[in-house]
């Protein structure tokens, strides 16, 4: 429940990071390198990220899927 939380924390800050990595680097094809950058930039910023990265990770895909098909970001 501990990480749920932390995540659910957490959130915001990881949808306006993907939403600017987006911005900084449009179009398809990319999601590997740009799920790259923002693992680094979390990790940079608390060096402890890298204990809940599968989940974060998880999450990122589900939030970039549903931004993808409603929308959010166009393609």
């Amino acid at each position: 429940m501990e990480k749920v939380m932390l995540v659910l924390k957490m959130l915001p800050v990881i949808i306006a990071a993907i939403k600017a990595i987006e911005e900084a680097i449009p179009g398809n094809g990319q999601g590997e390198q740009k799920l790259a950058m923002l693992r680094q930039i979390l990790e940079l910023a608390d060096g402890t990220i890298t204990n809940i990265w599968p989940t974060i990770e998880g999450l990122v895909k589900v939030l970039v899927k549903t931004f993808n098909d409603t929308g959010v970001f166009k393609k």
